[in-house]
């Protein structure tokens, strides 16, 4: 069965599974950039606590 344009039956759920797909790719992207900021942040905080500690041993 072949609708206007030569589009078949399939083409249309296709569509909209590609169009979910790279919504959820978007979302999983912003989702692990936003987790990586956060790691580093705490990463680099960790680094300063461990520089303090490591100054007033010294001491």
């Amino acid at each position: 069965m072949h609708f206007a344009f030569g589009w078949c039956f399939w083409d249309l759920p296709a569509l909209i599974v590609l169009v979910a797909i790279v919504v959820i790719f978007a979302v999983h992207t912003k989702k692990m950039k936003d987790r990586e900021k956060e790691f580093s942040e705490e990463l680099a905080q960790a680094d300063a606590n461990k520089v303090e500690i490591d100054t007033k041993g010294k001491a």
